[in-house]
């Protein structure tokens, strides 16, 4: 038996994890860390808030959790949105998250370059060439800049394990640094230095230690967003996407615990009120305070090291993030289908990284004079996408309650209710004036021309969208949800579907004579040898239906036989002028084109135990009782039958051709099994029965 063997290179659960963690603390916390003390009115305030957002955002982590598993496809939320809402709410939450990633990108542009300017003074040698809200911009900024995206993107361009690879030791040295600054501030605390406990600095409009602890709120969202770097790539995983799940909540959990323990250490060696005064590196300089002397300035350098390798997991991450959620709005046309063009050796999304590319290299021609409004308006994006994920879970845990969920999260509904009126409730908040979550004019204003700008994107692909149904474009939205994450055999029969069987696909017309009739009542198999395999129904797939399933108007309908029983069938049935005939080999994946189905073939050997040996095709249900469809037979004389009769008897020896789900497929060997095992056992009690009686 010939086989064909592709093997996938998956990303593990720790890569995700150092990917998911470096893209959250390496976000800036050596160079906002004062900045969070400044804006909530001491590192206590900022501490607890970053515990109360660990216990809103624990919630929506867990919504991930179940849906990434659940639907391991790039995308992450607007996917989610896809399936459970369709086009419109899926435009809403993958064109505002898209905003929040792709703001990110500059963003860490911005601050890498600076910090490496403070480490390189050659880079601000010379006049700046302009200023821009407030910022020089130097020539040496924009050629770093655009170097390090240069090598960003052609690492991404690779893959999502080889961005794994350099967010491994990145994410290594960042941890590093901060544990490091931990304890060097640990040995100079005195919780004088946290005094007092809350006093408002003239930043924001809060006057309590709560209203403090509230205010950290309207950042936080940006720098706690890594997480969702690993739905966008766990279409790279490996088998056990169940704990690439899980590393979701565990990313977010330590991430808000590094960040709390960060500001309470740091806040309690140096006095908070002259630490908010020190520019950035803000943390690298405190040491240099600290500890005089050489030892202080090796902190120093340490330090700062650890800030720009956080800073670069961060801008890795988010690039490869950003391109695999456009390179999902462009597989159901919410933007350019060119954008989901993928490279031809990696899979990559090439054009997609482009997009991200160009983001990259705007970053140093904006300068640090943008950074407050970009951090609020992509906050914003990152609460609008997360709190429609959530009603995501909602929706599908009622919509589609068979769909395989490896990991359910613990509380069920009430847990994804809990999460989803907490974003509903701080997004609202973002845009209210006088509350202390206010984002500010400046990033409402950006958001407000950011999502107009992507409804006119949204309304520009109207017509790209109606060329396909949406089952269609959900087919190459989830089509890699087909495919094993281990290894792919194909059958050695598929080679005979080359040219012996054939896939008709038609729209049933208004005024067919068959529309609303049962497949047991068309006979269809017994009568023209051609059986459906699939039937495409508004939002819904009903794969190797049985003889109970209704055929409606409009119903896309895919049947299965050779070519004479199909040139047959169209003759003798109206299919509508608008139908299509292709190779199954094709259809099924494993011919030279994508893979059009979700299905699966095995050969399998009947066996004596087996509840349908020795019985006819139509008694057998096989098709009904476990959605498998025979499409051949072969007996030990090796005499092979194309799609056999319901006539034809399995007998023992067989070999039957199976096509199915994979699920189905499972299920039926697993069910096969289990009788046979069963049959062993009681022919065992017989035996032990019968010595017994002797």
């Amino acid at each position: 038996m010939e086989q064909k063997t592709e093997q996938r290179k998956g990303v593990s659960a720790l890569d995700f994890f150092c990917i998911g963690f470096g893209a959250i603390v390496g976000v800036g916390w050596a160079v906002s860390i004062n900045s969070w003390m400044n804006s909530s009115g001491g590192p206590l305030p900022a501490a607890a808030g970053y515990m109360v957002a660990m216990v809103l955002m624990v919630p929506i982590a867990l919504c991930y959790c179940e849906l990434c598993t659940m639907l391991p496809v790039s995308g992450g939320g607007m996917a989610y949105a896809f399936r459970a809402f369709g086009d419109r709410i899926a435009f809403l939450s993958g064109w505002a998250a898209f905003g929040a990633f792709i703001t990110i990108i500059p963003w860490e542009a911005i601050y890498v370059v600076d910090i490496l300017s403070i480490v390189f003074p050659v880079l601000k040698a010379g006049a700046p060439l302009y200023s821009l809200a407030g910022a020089d911009i130097y020539i040496g900024h924009i050629i770093l800049g655009t170097a390090i995206s240069v090598l960003l993107y052609f690492i991404n361009r690779k893959g999502v394990a080889s961005s794994a690879s350099l967010q491994k030791i990145l994410c290594i040295a960042l941890v590093g640094a901060g544990i490091l600054a931990m304890i060097c501030a640990v040995l100079k605390f005195d919780i004088g230095n946290l005094q007092p406990f809350y006093e408002n600095t003239g930043v924001g409009t809060h006057h309590s230690f709560l209203g403090g602890m509230a205010s950290i709120l309207a950042s936080v969202p940006f720098f706690l967003a890594g997480f969702e770097t690993i739905p966008q790539g766990i279409e790279s995983a490996g088998g056990d996407t169940k704990g690439v799940g899980k590393t979701v909540v565990v990313t977010v959990v330590l991430s808000c615990l590094f960040y709390a323990l960060l500001l309470f250490t740091l806040g309690g060696a140096l006095p908070w009120k002259n630490f908010i005064r020190f520019s950035n590196p803000s943390a690298a300089l405190m040491f240099r305070e600290l500890y005089p002397g050489g030892l202080g300035n090796v902190l120093y350098v340490l330090i700062l090291l650890g800030a720009v390798c956080g800073l670069l997991t961060t801008w890795n991450g988010f690039m490869m993030a950003s391109s695999q959620i456009l390179m999902a709005m462009a597989r159901v046309s919410i933007v350019p289908f060119s954008l989901s063009k993928q490279h031809p050796v990696y899979k990559t999304p090439v054009n997609a990284l482009k997009v991200s590319l160009a983001a990259s290299l705007i970053g140093p021609f904006l300068g640090s004079g943008l950074i407050g409004a970009l951090t609020s308006f992509s906050a914003a994006g990152y609460v609008a996408s997360w709190m429609i994920t959530a009603f995501c879970l909602i929706i599908l845990r009622k919509k589609e309650p068979a769909l395989k969920r490896p990991y359910k999260i613990p509380g069920g509904l009430p847990t994804a209710w809990f999460a989803a009126v907490c974003m509903t409730g701080l997004f609202v908040l973002l845009f209210v004036p006088g509350q202390p979550v206010f984002m500010g004019g400046a990033a409402v204003l950006i958001f407000a021309a950011w999502m107009l700008a992507g409804g006119v994107l949204y309304l520009k692909d109207y017509r790209a969208r109606k060329q396909y149904s949406t089952l269609t474009r959900a087919t190459f939205l989830f089509a890699s949800m087909s495919e094993s994450n281990a290894t792919i055999s194909m059958p050695g029969f598929v080679d005979s579907f080359e040219d012996d069987y054939k896939v008709m696909s038609f729209v049933v017309p208004k005024d067919a004579d068959y529309a609303g009739k049962t497949l047991l009542e068309l006979y269809w198999g017994r009568r023209q040898n051609v059986f459906i395999i699939k039937i495409e129904r508004k939002t819904e797939i009903i794969l190797v239906p049985g003889g109970s399933i209704h055929v409606f108007a409009g119903d896309r309908v895919f049947a299965v036989g050779v070519a004479k029983a199909l040139d047959r069938f169209r003759d003798y049935q109206d299919v509508g002028a608008k139908y299509s005939v292709g190779s199954l080999k094709d259809f099924l994946g494993y011919g030279d084109t994508e893979k059009q189905s979700p299905l699966s073939c095995i050969e399998y050997q009947v066996l004596p135990t087996d509840s349908f040996c020795d019985k006819l095709i139509r008694e057998s249900r096989i098709q009904d009782r476990y959605h498998c469809l025979i499409v051949g037979l072969k007996t030990p004389y090796s005499k092979i039958l194309e799609l056999p009769t319901a006539s034809t008897i399995i007998e023992a020896g067989d070999i039957l051709w199976m096509m199915g789900s994979e699920d189905a497929i499972h299920d039926f060997e697993e069910l096969c099994r289990q009788e046979a095992v069963e049959k062993e056992r009681q022919k065992e009690e017989q035996k032990e029965e019968q010595k017994e009686e002797q």
